[in-house]
């Protein structure tokens, strides 16, 4: 068994698991306020968006709700996002769709339709 006895920062782990994620699928992409800036939202995400672009990476404007609800739409299509929301409180805006749209979307579909998504909150 190898030892990995290595330390990294916990932005770090969550940038290699959301990298490890985007290399090994073609439908997951990364969306939020801030993915694709310099300071890498914590370093969260530093370096992704030189390897994977903008079809992968996807900066969008200030509206916890809209994005919310394109990354909903784009499970619901077959797509996997992964979703950050800046500032957990900011999110708040966004519960309608994620507590009865995303939430509920298999039960009122009677299992038709699923919502794939990771939505990832910044205390």
């Amino acid at each position: 068994m190898p030892n990995d006895n290595r330390t990294i920062t916990f932005a770090e782990a969550i940038c290699e698991a959301t990298d490890f994620c985007l290399s090994e699928d073609p439908s997951v992409y990364l969306i939020g306020l801030g993915v694709s800036d310099p300071g890498a939202i914590f370093g969260t995400t530093r370096g992704l968006y030189k390897k994977y672009g903008d079809e992968r990476i996807v900066e969008i404007p200030t509206s916890e709700s809209a994005l919310t609800g394109v990354a909903i739409g784009s499970a619901v299509l077959g797509q996997r996002p992964i979703m950050t929301h800046q500032r957990v409180e900011f999110s708040l805006f966004a519960f309608e769709n994620i507590i009865n749209t995303a939430a509920k979307m298999r039960y009122t579909t009677n299992g038709k339709l699923s919502v794939p998504i990771v939505i990832r909150l910044i205390v």
